[in-house]
């Protein structure tokens, strides 16, 4: 009955770099009448944006605000399980949502108790996983396509891998350069169809600027002892440093690395999206449960409209198969805030 008398107002926030974005629909018997779109400045909610967004819900009972979760502390799992609050094997208390009786989202309760917090002015019906976006986005390939499927927005980025509807991995990275870079780092010397490689340290090498007179050259007279190469297989430290110098087939993987970070460095944010979907691969084919499949395929929710360079690089180093799909975060969390208010 309310419904035919008050109009439906749905209002989606999403913080971004220099303040939030907030996108207002307004419905009447599922018809558009109104959409507007405002930035507001301030790392936290600011006083101009929450009197914009309690005048705009003023006009109706019915209303429904909505942001999306950037915390660290999130993720998905492949099955469901009956708690809606339970505890992760690092004791973080986690509410969780199943999904098609398939798989689950879960999240950090305190990360939840903090969004709700944050936004206590104006209040908040619905918190969104970025793994939400990712699903909707991508609902038809999802239910058939065996493929990575890949969501960033600044801060984040969220990567699964599904087979017909199953969730077979999923991670969800947080942009912070210095420790995730750092982990990156461990799969670099993995070959899966790539040709990036990290260069090994050269420790051990003498540096000839450390040398200051002819007494430190005394290895010289352990050389001229050497007669027969054979003595070679003798020495324990030759031997080892024959091991820990780089081969020329890796000095050449990481030339074409380091090239490759060069040729992206114009846009580092997309380097560091590569390095993440080369890790997700790298852990998703050391686990039991990929038997041996590789993933042909990438599908890429562009957000910024900005993966051209991402997805040129994915098909020529990684030999993947990339869609990208340009979507309005803003106008997908409110299509999700009425998929959840019309099961209500």
């Amino acid at each position: 009955m309310l419904e035919r008398l008050f109009q439906k107002i749905f209002v989606s926030i999403v913080p971004v770099v220099d303040g939030h974005e907030v996108l207002t629909v307004v419905l009447k018997k599922k018809k558009v009448l109104y959409k507007e779109q405002r930035h507001f400045e301030g790392s936290e909610p600011s006083r101009a944006m929450n009197r914009y967004i309690q005048e705009t819900v003023d006009a109706s009972p019915l209303y429904y605000i909505s942001t999306i979760n950037t915390q660290a502390h999130q993720g998905a799992h492949a099955g469901c399980m009956n708690n809606k609050k339970t505890q992760h094997s690092d004791d973080t208390r986690v509410s969780e949502v199943c999904r098609n009786k398939k798989w689950t989202l879960y999240a950090s309760f305190d990360d939840l108790h903090s969004l709700t917090y944050e936004y206590q002015t104006v209040g908040l019906d619905f918190i969104f996983s970025p793994f939400s976006i990712l699903e909707y986005s991508f609902a038809d390939k999802i239910k058939e396509t065996f493929a990575l499927y890949a969501f960033s927005m600044p801060g984040l980025f969220t990567v699964a891998i599904f087979d017909k509807g199953t969730l077979e991995y999923a991670h969800y990275y947080t942009d912070e350069k210095t420790s995730d870079m750092e982990d990156t780092s461990e799969t670099m010397d993995v070959d899966f169809n790539s040709n990036i490689v990290e260069e090994e340290d050269r420790d051990g090498l003498i540096n000839l600027d450390d040398i200051e007179g002819l007494e430190d050259l005394d290895i010289i007279d352990d050389l001229d002892s050497l007669s027969d190469i054979d003595d070679l297989n003798e020495l324990e430290e030759v031997h080892e440093f024959s091991e820990d110098m780089p081969t020329n087939e890796e000095k050449r993987l990481s030339r074409e690395h380091m090239m490759i970070k060069e040729e992206m460095d114009s846009s580092a944010e997309d380097y560091q999206h590569f390095s993440y979907i080369q890790k997700t691969l790298h852990q998703f084919y050391g686990m039991p449960q990929c038997g041996n499949r590789f993933v042909e395929t990438v599908c890429i929710v562009d957000s910024k409209g900005a993966s051209e360079e991402l997805k040129r690089y994915l098909e020529e180093e990684l030999f993947l198969n990339v869609l990208v799909r340009k979507v309005d975060v803003l106008e997908t969390i409110n299509a999700l805030a009425m998929e959840e208010e019309a099961g209500l």
